[in-house]
């Protein structure tokens, strides 16, 4: 069966066509006078309902025929009618022909510009205000870019450098211009390359990475320094931000310290050393004092303890007296002597006590209570055979050398 082929439906009533617009619609008959409207006006075309009239009388197109106008306004057009104080309108004349609507004419579409410069005006605004904030913006950017203190690099998808700071420039040797489009692996010891190129290829948006790595400055030469890489992603591309921290300073500060701990260290060894050979000094001082004390003051105690006659007695005494003082490598004569029946702590009592410093001084500095400070005072002036109120044993000790 053949295919039927699709027929036309004539269109007898012009508001069949023009009943969904919103905009003033007017339907001409071919000889341009109005027939049919939409009953949609625009307030400042005060004819554009009536009908019976000429359609460009209607629309105030200031022509005065059919001919005239279509020649101004040509058909299937959209033109822009400026009237009325400077307000305007579009206008689209589309003719009919007999096959479609019945008969002959025109449709003539009128469009109020008050709404769309309404819009227009609000976009312009908007664009405007998007203008200003996105010129906010890069000024912020480029505050924020060129005063980073560490190397800062701009680079495209390719890997070329498309933009660095001062900073960048000063840390690398070069002007920031002048690295801008060399290859950003020439920033990398070889051995780094690879890692960051895979890196920047691997990375999603919004992630960073990070790993300390080996760079270039302007001469050449090798620095340690940590990579930063973010992926910033536009409409339709991506950049990528490369942040080059330079870890000298650190990696120096490091290497410092080990060397101060190392140097610590053989400090301490030499200070064990050190305190090794004092106690063995002191452990030969204690075996050369107790041979002289057998060889020399216990005989004189024995003929002491045997003899009968008190001046025997008195010049062993003093004998005796005479050794220990040697014995302390001090020639101070007999009361002298008589501070080696103090104890070690006693001693340590009477050195600041001849300081002039009270009993809570002492004690806090001895880290031992007022109490035993008092007892420890007692039995030295019972030792020294200080007796009474009278002699104090600060004016006791000022009169001897200073005690060490």
């Amino acid at each position: 069966m053949p295919e039927e082929s699709p027929s036309l439906i004539p269109i007898n009533e012009p508001a069949d066509v023009v009943q969904a617009w919103q905009d003033a619609v007017l339907y001409a008959d071919s000889s341009g006078n109005v027939v049919r409207n939409n009953n949609t006006g625009i307030d400042y075309l005060p004819e554009l309902t009536t009908t019976g009239i000429p359609f460009w009388e209607a629309l105030s197109l200031n022509t005065k025929s059919l001919g005239e106008t279509l020649k101004r306004f040509p058909e299937l057009n959209i033109h822009e009618i400026t009237c009325c104080d400077g307000r305007s309108y579009l206008i689209r004349i589309i003719p009919l022909v007999p096959e479609i609507s019945g008969d002959k004419g025109f449709v003539i579409i009128a469009t109020d510009n008050r709404s769309m410069e309404e819009l227009f005006e609000h976009y312009r605004e908007r664009l405007y205000d998007n203008i200003n904030a996105w010129s906010d913006s890069i000024t912020l950017f480029n505050a924020l870019f060129d005063t980073a203190k560490d190397a800062t690099f701009l680079i495209d998808d390719s890997g070329t450098v498309v933009a660095a700071n001062p900073a960048a420039g000063k840390q690398h040797g070069h002007e920031g211009e002048a690295l801008v489009g060399t290859d950003f692996e020439e920033l990398f010891n070889r051995r780094f390359r690879k890692s960051v190129r895979r890196a920047m290829q691997e990375l999603p948006p919004r992630k960073v990475w990070s790993e300390n790595v080996v760079a270039y400055d302007g001469d050449g030469e090798t620095f340690p320094c940590e990579a930063t890489l973010r992926k910033v992603s536009f409409t339709g591309y991506s950049l990528y931000q490369l942040i080059l921290h330079d870890l000298s300073r650190h990696v120096e500060l490091k290497e410092n310290l080990r060397d101060k701990k190392a140097e610590v260290e053989r400090m301490n060894i030499a200070l064990r050393q050190v305190i090794k050979t004092v106690e063995e000094d002191r452990q030969e001082f204690r075996e050369n004092l107790t041979n002289q004390v057998k060889k020399q003051m216990l005989p004189a105690l024995d003929h002491i303890a045997r003899s009968e006659e008190a001046e025997i007695r008195e010049g062993y005494k003093t004998v005796i007296e005479e050794q220990l003082a040697e014995l302390a490598g001090d020639q101070g004569g007999e009361t002298d002597a008589t501070l080696l029946r103090l104890s070690a702590r006693e001693m340590e009592v009477c050195q600041l006590v001849q300081l002039g410093k009270s009993g809570k001084e002492i004690a806090e500095i001895l880290s031992m209570s007022f109490e035993t400070v008092q007892t420890h005072r007692k039995n030295i002036r019972k030792k020294l055979g200080l007796r009474g109120k009278k002699t104090s044993l600060y004016g006791f000790l000022r009169q001897k050398p200073p005690l060490s």
